[in-house]
């Protein structure tokens, strides 16, 4: 199947975008800028940018309507390309089922092919992530879909395993040989990321021109696009401060207890005996032990930053917080949040040394293991409230119920909070029945004000 070259592809959906904005880009214009890209070099992407603009916008462009679709088409798309490769096509055969490409891009990646890689990454959004079927999800959903299919998760031990076999490289070499696997792995997942992105920008760009002010916090965290996202991050610090004032309210109104008929008597002799001022018993507030363990991974990453911020800006309600950041290793990540002006990007969660294990993808099992085994003892006590954030997906490894058991037997309580609907609560590798059984409630946590409300009941 002949396949056109990937920047063939990019300038039409440039073009594309560009008439859907009103700018009127001819077929002259088209031929003139792919004649333009022959003589430009390719691997400097402000010329390719100011060539492209300088053939297709013939007339000013005072709005930056030019910039914002270059942006958004170009994303993630800065490798240099052969100008004598412009007009042909490529002459291969592509994979088409999910088998057939990761196998393809296990081999690119022996190769350290780039140029395949990238085309592997277009092919996959093609094949897997289902445009034309879904519509209305976020660039997270297409990208999760996309990487469930394609099953990045073995990739990477089968690559080390072959290597294994054929015994040419010492331990130290094929430690070397994994960590570089794993970079080109994230580097692919980086790839298929802005090519979603790419196919998607034109219905953000419109949702720039939308208010999503104060709705938006009652909107779907899985279902928001990344314009949006960065919307909600400016929208928690007032919710956090809110829910600090009502929980504080909340405890004051409840800090009175029962008659206190001693201390009644002794202030009624100061008017002959009559009991003008009834003095009730105080109560003592519980502030309690806060545990936090959040899974960080790809689709719920966001759901688990959102958490951390608001917990930790109630820091004057609770007496103590603890976080712990997992995917398929575990590490605490306290310290983050004493030393930060700023909210906290998830990428620090995932940079924590011990967060990612072998492969990068969620293991439940392994975390909660790894987390009994270093961090029960030390951080849950007869005190504590342990909140676990998650989707519960296992990704049909073992779901380590054992060991939240083990936790919940230490802890004063333990919650869970999914940002998934509870229909799909134990569908697929979803281990969230067997969860539940250990947890003295689990909620369907979906937007930012719902997941306030709950840590506000909780806490």
């Amino acid at each position: 199947m002949a396949r056109i070259h990937p920047l063939i592809d990019r300038v039409e959906l440039l073009v594309d975008h560009l008439r859907r904005r009103g700018i009127d880009v001819t077929t002259g214009a088209v031929i003139d800028a792919f004649t333009a890209l022959t003589h430009l070099p390719l691997d400097e992407p402000d010329s390719v940018k100011a060539g492209l603009r300088a053939t297709l916008v013939k007339s000013s462009d005072p709005t930056g309507e030019f910039d914002r679709a270059f942006r958004a088409v170009f994303a993630g798309f800065g490798h240099p390309v052969a100008p004598d490769d412009l007009g042909a096509a490529v002459d291969e055969t592509l994979p088409a089922t999910p088998g057939q490409l990761s196998s393809a891009l296990l081999n690119a990646m022996q190769q350290n092919d780039d140029a395949q890689i990238a085309l592997l990454a277009q092919q996959a959004v093609d094949a897997l992530a289902g445009f034309d079927n879904d519509a209305d999800h976020s660039e997270r959903y297409y990208l999760h879909k996309v990487m469930r299919a394609i099953d990045l998760s073995r990739m990477l031990s089968a690559a080390m395993q072959k290597l294994r076999r054929e015994g040419e490289l010492t331990e130290l070499e094929l430690m070397l040989a994994r960590n570089a696997f794993a970079e080109m792995l994230e580097h692919f997942r980086r790839r298929l990321a802005a090519e979603i992105a790419a196919r998607m920008s034109s219905a953000a760009v419109h949702r720039a021109d939308v208010d999503i002010g104060s709705g938006l916090a009652d909107r779907d965290m899985l279902q928001l696009s990344s314009l949006e996202l960065n919307e909600l991050r400016r929208v928690v610090q007032p919710l956090a401060r809110q829910l600090a004032a009502r929980i504080s309210s909340h405890r004051r109104l409840r800090s009175t207890g029962r008659l206190d008929p001693r201390r009644t008597v002794r202030r009624s002799l100061q008017a002959g005996g009559v009991p003008l001022d009834v003095v009730m018993r105080r109560r003592h507030p519980h502030r309690p032990d806060l545990v936090l363990l959040c899974d960080v991974s790809g689709s719920v990453a966001e759901f688990a930053q959102f958490t951390f911020t608001l917990v930790h800006a109630l820091h004057d309600e609770l007496r103590r917080v603890r976080s712990f950041a997992f995917v398929d290793g575990i590490a605490e990540v306290t310290d983050l949040f004493e030393s930060a002006r700023h909210q906290i990007h998830v990428n620090r969660f995932v940079e924590r040394r011990g967060v990612l294990g072998d492969d990068g993808h969620s293991d439940y099992g392994r975390a909660f293991t790894r987390f009994v085994e270093h961090y029960l003892a030390d951080a849950v006590s007869a005190r504590s409230t342990v909140i676990i954030c998650g989707d519960a997906r296992t990704n049909y490894r073992p779901d380590g119920a054992d060991s939240l058991r083990a936790i919940a037997e230490q802890a004063r309580r333990v919650f869970w909070l999914n940002p998934e609907p509870e229909e799909e609560w134990g569908a697929t590798d979803s281990a969230m029945d067997d969860y539940r059984a250990h947890c003295r409630g689990a909620f369907e946590v979906r937007s930012l004000r719902q997941l306030g409300d709950v840590i506000a009941s909780l806490v």
